[in-house]
């Protein structure tokens, strides 16, 4: 069954019997649009109210001359109103949180909410956050108004360039790039590049973008990213890199038809600093996929019903902006809320965190999401069962091969020649080294060729990773147990078969606050 629209929706409660709807949106545009349409479809006239102007006529700008600008006078006087009319009651959720005293309004309006009322009136409770008093949850439906698809940015567009006498030519890559903007936000964006360039055509796609990631950035939990790494930039993970071009092939034309499902995305495991950040980098950049990192831990607010909100809102973005990569980094740090409970903070972790399941788990809209972990002892069962993910894959530290690549991918980039260097020879001194270890050696090397004012040659890289205690050292055991873990429960990225571990060396100083550090053995250092 199709996805029914806003309009639809609002449509069908209306003919039902709805007398009270709450619809969820910034765009106060697009909800009075909405009243006009639904109001020549019952036949009622149209009317808005707000606590600054009272009570006034949408399409003829008439206000009252008793104004009503008290909303608890407004609602005794829809009570006693005699004749069919469609209200929009713009910012009114202030005027009914319980705290505020504000009980007879919300009695008032669960009467009002009542079907079966003579004659006809339907109220539209027009508010920038979802959520209604307990008392009213049971009788007034909400509706989510969702983010403007390209129909909606292709008026936004003409608007603003008939506004400021600039010729507009709202081309499908104009659009996408403003997807995922509000109304508001787009005729913004649209109006700064019109004034910058002149017009309003394929030129202004750059600008647009730009002005999204700074609007993104502003929600604070979503980060707009502009990826410039591909997977052949990774070194080694070559099981994952050809999972992952099976997968990108579900978004050509003819996936549909062949009967594939719309990938859901990866659950990447393993070792701190070996490529499951640069991988969701990648993913992007390769598939052409706009970039969100999702920061889970941002979502939650100090005030009531702000942490829900911010998650909904997160994930509308993210669904208006697709097809694109959601990237969750260290994502057991967010999910740690997900035993939370009434005696700590009023379940609100829980229901925040239930929400993003649930969405990973139902979404329809082509969002590949990818999820790092370090520490799978505090990932959630819930997160692991199928449906979430397509894929589960660890990935370990790099292979005497992956780390010849990795070597040799980070001296091409700082403009050296890989086949200057004996890369086997710095593989073999680098064992259980991390992909980031490696091209810190690689950075360090250079360093040190320059204060010798020479050219960067191989024992300048070897001598900075002999400097270098890696992190398979202090951590031996945890990364161990997390192979043995991964070994029944997730695929191998890579694969090359795991090299042994290299001792600690016991005799390496340690700083003092390494004895407390739960990542360094006990029996170490002691």
């Amino acid at each position: 069954m199709p996805r029914q629209t806003a309009y639809e929706e609002l449509l069908r409660l209306a003919r039902t019997g709805a007398a009270v709807i709450q619809v969820t949106s910034h765009e106060w545009e697009r909800i009075q649009g909405l009243a006009i349409q639904i109001g020549q479809d019952l036949s009622f006239p149209v009317e808005v109210w707000s606590r600054p102007r009272g009570l006034w006529k949408l399409k003829e700008e008439q206000l009252r001359e008793d104004g009503l600008n008290d909303p608890l006078e407004l609602l005794r006087w829809l009570e006693g109103r005699e004749d069919e009319a469609l209200v929009v009651m713009e910012d009114f959720h202030p005027f009914l949180a319980p705290d505020r005293g504000n009980d007879e309004q919300i009695r008032r309006l669960r009467e009002l909410a009542r079907p079966g009322r003579t004659p006809r009136l339907l109220l539209l409770l027009s508010t920038p956050i979802p959520g209604l008093p307990i008392e009213l949850r049971k009788e007034i439906p909400e509706v989510e108004l969702p983010l403007p698809g390209p129909e909606d940015l292709e008026q936004v567009c003409q608007r603003v360039g008939h506004r400021l006498g600039k010729k507009a030519q709202p081309v499908p890559a104009l659009l996408d790039a403003a997807r995922g903007l509000t109304v508001m936000e787009a005729d913004l964006a649209f109006g700064q590049a019109a004034v910058e360039l002149g017009r309003l055509d394929a030129s202004a796609v750059g600008f647009v973008a730009r002005e999204k990631k700074r609007v993104i950035r502003q929600s604070e939990v979503l980060e707009y990213f502009e990826p410039d790494r591909t997977l052949e930039d990774v070194g080694g993970l070559d099981r994952l890199k050809q999972w992952l071009e099976q997968r990108g092939r579900a978004y050509t034309p003819g996936a549909r038809e062949y009967g594939l499902d719309t990938p859901k995305g990866v659950l990447l495991l393993g070792v701190q600093g070996c490529g499951k950040s640069l991988i969701a980098k990648s993913i992007a950049s390769t598939w052409q996929f706009p970039l969100l990192r999702f920061d889970v831990g941002k979502v939650y607010g100090s005030l009531i019903g702000q942490s829900e909100a911010s998650m909904r809102e997160a994930l509308k973005v993210t669904e208006a902006i697709a097809p694109c990569v959601l990237w969750i980094d260290e994502i057991e740090k967010g999910l740690s809320g997900l035993g939370s409970s009434g005696q700590t903070d009023g379940g609100t972790s829980a229901r925040v965190v239930g929400s993003l399941l649930t969405w990973m788990q139902e979404r329809s809209a082509p969002v590949f999401v990818v999820a790092t972990a370090n520490r799978v002892d505090q990932l959630p069962p819930e997160l692991m069962r199928k449906g979430r993910f397509d894929e589960i894959f660890f990935v370990d530290l790099p292979s005497r091969n992956a780390r010849e690549a990795i070597l040799g991918i980070h001296l091409k980039r700082k403009g050296r020649k890989p086949e200057d260097f004996d890369l086997a020879r710095l593989a073999s001194a680098s064992l259980g080294y991390s992909g980031a270890e490696l091209e810190e050696a690689v950075r360090e090397g250079l360093f040190r060729a320059f204060a010798e004012s020479v050219e960067v040659k191989d024992e300048h890289i070897e001598s900075a990773l002999k400097d270098t205690y890696p992190l398979s050292r202090t951590m031996r055991e945890e990364i161990e147990a997390l192979r043995k873990w991964a070994r029944v429960r997730a695929r191998s990225a890579s694969a090359d078969e795991a090299e042994a571990l290299p001792e600690a060396d016991k005799s390496t100083p340690r700083l003092r606050q390494e004895w407390h550090n739960p990542f360094v053995p006990a029996s170490e250092g002691k």
